[in-house]
């Protein structure tokens, strides 16, 4: 028999972009990876071979199935679509989609016994919204035929989307009712009530004052607390690296090594006021904390290493923080007290170490070339082989680079990173993508493209991981010919630049980054090459050489035939100098940092005549790690 199984779970972008936090995020993929896993089980169970992907060595499709050898598995890595065979089709199929619903059920009902039992009576028909949410929300499609031509067009037979649903809106998956089926204009006392009781019995930490969620968003917030009834394996996720955690990685590693004493001290009055606020093995994740993570500072909630989220009670409560505060906002005087107390003892560590932790953090997403049409040319199963190695070493290669993986599978990565390491990481996956292929076809030219987003730990999520996703599909893939990386910085006040290359682009002469030469090049404290109001006078001379404004993030002027904006350039950096400097020195320093102006595309290569200001301020902002930067 020719025909297949091609299997579909959904909505992929619904349920694991819209996060709040780094674990809904990191939970959101790991149920989505799962829920594959156990409709992929489901098909070996029923006598089916899976053809895509390659499942053979899949840690978690072996803990689904009960060959549970080493550490539970807290990654996802089976895609949300697969390709099997079998000899009743039809039977099978519709097995492994039974088994996705029932699995997603006792998912849910693990976190209803746990956390609402005694306390949905507080609401409006909260089990009725429970209900109908749990068990409406997944799209799970199968088709049986030749190719997969059919499952691509089975998106069209749907002839309406889902309607929105009324009442008051979850504050994490917006096109969702909140639980308490309270409406907020006219029954806030009794909406505020309702979570009230629920944060009691979850934790001050686990769930603000101001998030009023759905079925599906608690369920990724609550699921690693009570994952060895929901899915049969303790989990030990609970404690993920949050966007703030991420950020002080640099600085927490400064602090170990100038003031750990001073630093563990500063834990054990925080431990005393706030016992939430630890977050026990969380160093362990971390390749450049992994030999501390018993120190108890390294274990802490990432906001208590921020002294404007430390003053905020909202976002860090303390043991005394009441679930509301009073009219003026005010905390009882004793907590108020303490808070002081602890404010003051973070500045006095940052002032022995030097410096604060900086507030950005990276977002890493990465996704394969063309991959409908290497599967197309080659079949599904050697490709499905590459990808296989390509997934087994992502976490390892992240991990070397200071970040978590939060999903690797297939061809698909996203990983939180600091700011200094992200670049770097980047290319080493793409380089391990490339190797992996040669390794299993040497005669394919596979390659991957990046979308990697620097921001401000303050900046929601759900914009951070849309703004991943536009600059990976719509710019480094669509725009600048795929094999490319795009970044973008966002600060709280929008997008500070965005800056795109072909992968060859980020490698030296000499094997080094180009990058990390320039960032050194400006961080070198007196001997720092460039100064800072440089990059603003360049790019408001590339805006002059070109006619174009060349303010707006990801823009590029043209410049006028002839026209070698090296002379003029090097002549603006010499004014800005202090010291002495040769023209053959500005010259050199000049050409370096434009040779990463330059527009890069895939196909034609750089093109000296057409250049933006991008990577000049990417180059600034990226300087700014060395002083520890400010919030």
């Amino acid at each position: 028999m020719n025909d297949k199984i091609y299997f579909s779970l959904g909505p992929v972008q619904g349920f694991v972009a819209q996060a709040r936090r780094t674990r809904d995020l990191w939970s959101g993929s790991f149920l989505l990876s799962y829920l594959a896993g156990c409709a992929i089980n489901e098909v070996l169970t029923k006598g089916g071979k899976i053809t895509v992907p390659d499942v053979n060595e899949d840690e978690l499709l072996a803990w689904i199935g009960g060959s549970r050898k080493g550490d539970a598995p807290m990654i996802g890595s089976l895609p949300n679509r697969f390709e099997a065979i079998a000899s009743n089709p039809k039977d099978v199929a519709d097995s492994a989609a039974k088994v996705v619903q029932q699995k997603w059920e006792q998912i849910a009902q693990a976190v209803w016994d746990e956390f609402l039992t005694g306390v949905a009576e507080n609401g409006r028909n909260t089990k009725v919204i429970w209900d109908r949410q749990i068990k409406g929300f997944w799209e799970i499609s199968w088709v049986i035929g030749p190719n997969i031509s059919l499952m691509n067009s089975r998106k069209n037979w749907r002839t309406c989307r889902p309607s929105e649903e009324g009442g008051d809106h979850c504050t994490m998956m917006g096109d969702w009712q909140e639980l308490s089926g309270f409406i907020r204009s006219h029954e806030r006392i009794k909406q505020n009530g309702f979570w009230n009781r629920v944060q009691s019995r979850v934790g001050k930490l686990d769930l603000r004052e101001n998030e009023r969620l759905c079925a599906m968003a608690l369920i990724k917030r609550l699921f690693p607390k009570v994952s060895g009834d929901a899915i049969g394996w303790k989990i030990e996720a609970e404690n993920w690296p949050s966007t703030p955690y991420i950020a002080a990685v640099p600085w927490l590693n400064q602090v170990m090594g100038i003031a750990a004493s001073d630093a563990n001290n500063y834990a054990s009055d925080v431990l005393k006021t706030a016992q939430g606020a630890k977050r026990k093995g969380i160093s362990g994740k971390i390749g450049l904390l992994s030999d501390r993570k018993a120190e108890p500072f390294l274990n802490l909630d990432g906001n208590f290493y921020f002294e404007s989220a430390l003053a905020d009670s909202g976002r860090t409560p303390l043991d005394g923080t009441p679930l509301a505060l009073d009219i003026n906002g005010e905390e009882p005087a004793e907590v108020k007290k303490k808070r002081e107390e602890l404010l003051r003892l973070l500045n006095r560590l940052g002032d022995k170490v030097g410096s604060r932790p900086f507030s950005f953090y990276a977002m890493l997403l990465m996704d394969g070339d063309n991959m409908g049409k290497l599967i197309g040319e080659k079949g599904g199963e050697p490709i499905s082989k590459a990808l296989s190695i390509f997934t087994g070493a992502v976490r390892n290669t992240v991990q070397k680079h200071n970040g978590v993986t939060i999903y690797a599978g297939g061809d698909d990565v996203l990983a939180m990173l600091p700011m200094p390491d992200a670049i770097g990481c980047a290319l080493a996956l793409s380089k391990k993508y490339v190797d992996s292929f040669k390794e299993s076809i040497p005669e394919v030219d596979a390659t991957i493209s990046a979308g990697l987003v620097f921001s401000h730990y303050h900046i929601p999520l759900r914009s951070v991981m849309e703004e991943a996703h536009h600059i990976l599909d719509d710019v480094a893939k669509d725009q600048n010919g795929r094999a490319s990386i795009a970044v973008s910085v966002l600060k709280p006040s929008g997008k500070y630049c965005q800056w795109t290359a072909t992968w060859d682009r980020l490698i030296g002469e000499n094997g080094t980054m180009p990058v990390d030469d320039l960032v050194s090049r400006v961080q070198a404290g007196d001997k720092k090459q460039f100064s800072t109001s440089f990059f603003y006078s360049l790019r408001d001379d590339l805006s002059i050489l070109s006619e174009d404004p060349l303010w707006k993030p990801g823009s590029y002027g043209e410049l006028v035939e002839g026209l070698d904006p090296v002379r003029l350039l090097t002549a603006e950096y010499m004014k800005s100098r202090e010291r002495t400097v040769t023209r053959e020195e500005a010259e050199e320093r000049v050409k370096a940092l434009l040779e990463l102006s330059y527009k890069s595309h895939r196909a034609t290569g750089p093109k000296s005549n057409i250049l933006n200001a991008d990577a000049a301020m990417l180059i600034k902002f990226l300087s700014q790690t060395a002083d520890g930067g400010m919030e």
